[in-house]
Formats: structure tokens, C-alpha cells, sequence
């Protein structure tokens, strides 16, 4: 009995910290002078450019935030609250991260192009932990379209240093595996 009580009581600590780091993103940007929402950018202004950049590195980071939350629920087979992560996990995702890429894709700065594909590979690998295999198989879909031409480009995983093409084939790899691993 109190290993359930226990457990819960974990589950709802780790929640509630969850919903208090991810604000705590916006206040840090509001200190360093920028904000979270949508600005009309001019695509030659260099100040715009490290704006949007430093824009999309949080979102790395809040994503990446969510993606350990909802790795541990998923390995302590939490189903429950990793459905209940989901419904902020979207939010997030609308609000914020769908228009930092929208606007990345007018920059023509390499870097935030370089960071755009970072934050659609951990977008990607939280839909694959959270079994959303059409929403990863999407926006798998989506870099592949928006990143074309840059195949060849370098980005950082967690771990490595790869090109753009390798990520790409091994999300297709890990997404085959989980829904394979589902239907047995």
C-alpha cells in the first residue's frame, strides 16, 4: 500500500515540477530580453538571426526536458501520467515550437536552419516515446521536405555529432522497431 502511495506521490512531484520548469524557460528569455511569442522578423537583420537562434536552443531544452520526463514514465511503465504529459506536450508544440520553425524557415543563416532539424529530431524521437507513430512518421516527413537540401548538413544528437540524412534514416529506424515491438 504505501509503495502505491509512494509511487503516485513521485509521479505527481515529478509533474509539478515539470509544469514549473517549463515557464521558468520564458522568464530566463524575458530576462535576457527576448520573448516567446512570434515577432515580425526582417530575415537580413544578424540581431533577428541570433534571436531566433537562441529561441530555438530553448525549445531544445524544454523539449528535451519533456522527452526525459517521458522517457522515465515510459520505462516505469506510467502509462497514465505519460498520457497526462501530453495534453502540455501539444500545447508547447503549438504555441511555441511550430512557430520558431515556421520562422526558421525564412532565415538563411546555416545555424538556425542546423537548429530548426535539432528540434524536429527531438520533436520526433518525444511522439516516438509517447507511441504517437503518426505524428512521427509526419514530421519525419516534414524534414525530409524542409531540409532537402541540406541532407549532407552536420547536427548534434544526443551523443554525436551526425549529418542531417543519418538522423533521419535513424528515426525511420527507431520508429520501424517501436511499431514492430507494438504489434508482437
Amino acid at each position: 500500500m504505501n509503495t502505491i502511495f509512494l509511487a503516485r506521490l513521485r509521479n505527481a512531484i515529478l509533474m509539478a515540477a515539470l509544469v514549473t520548469l517549463i515557464p521558468l524557460g520564458g522568464a530566463f528569455a524575458e530576462e535576457q530580453g527576448e520573448s516567446f511569442t512570434p515577432s515580425l522578423m526582417s530575415p537580413s537583420g544578424q540581431e533577428d538571426v541570433s534571436t531566433l537562434n537562441l529561441r530555438l536552443q530553448t525549445a531544445k531544452k524544454d523539449l528535451d526536458v519533456f522527452q526525459t520526463f517521458a522517457e522515465h514514465f515510459r520505462n516505469t511503465g506510467e502509462t497514465k501520467t505519460a498520457a497526462q504529459l501530453q495534453a502540455p506536450l501539444d500545447d508547447y508544440l503549438k504555441k511555441h515550437v511550430d512557430n520558431l520553425l515556421a520562422q526558421s524557415m525564412d532565415s538563411p543563416a546555416l545555424e538556425t536552419i542546423r537548429l530548426a532539424a535539432e528540434v524536429m529530431f527531438v520533436k520526433t524521437r518525444l511522439f516516438i516515446i509517447l507511441n504517437r507513430e503518426e505524428d512521427a512518421k509526419a514530421t519525419i516527413a516534414d524534414m525530409k521536405k524542409r531540409f532537402a537540401p541540406y541532407q549532407k548538413m552536420t547536427v548534434q544528437i544526443p551523443g554525436k555529432t551526425t549529418t542531417l540524412d543519418e538522423v533521419i534514416r535513424q528515426l525511420n529506424e527507431e520508429l520501424t522497431k517501436t511499431a514492430f515491438t507494438k504489434k508482437i
